[in-house]
């Protein structure tokens, strides 16, 4: 199991959203859909060469994104990540993946 985090444009919550389901994130047990969200507020420097979502070339930007966070079986890892960077709207979406340790399961 593995739990995906990505930062995104609060304007693409709801099509990540979609397209992290469609591929087969966010289930649990019984429950399809688990995903989380939380608003941050984050900044980068635009170099050379790229083609900034927000900002401008050569300067600092602050912008109020989302982070979405779900948890993803191993079956579904790749295709979410493939999903998630197909409906992302920036040129170098930020993907984590972090493999869950068997510990995170342990029954009460």
């Amino acid at each position: 199991m593995y739990k995906i985090q990505v930062y995104l444009p609060p304007e693409s919550l709801r099509k990540i959203r979609k397209a992290v389901e469609q591929a087969g994130g966010g289930k649990i047990g019984n429950y399809e859909g688990c995903m989380s969200w939380w608003k941050v507020r984050s900044s980068w420097v635009t170099m050379d060469g790229a083609h900034p979502y927000h900002g401008e070339v050569g300067e600092r930007t602050e912008a109020e994104e989302y982070i979405l966070q779900c948890r993803v079986d191993e079956a579904h890892i790749e295709p979410v990540v493939r999903a998630i960077k197909k409906a992302h709207p920036y040129e170098e979406p930020v993907v984590d993946v972090v493999r869950l340790d068997e510990k995170s399961f342990l029954s009460v």
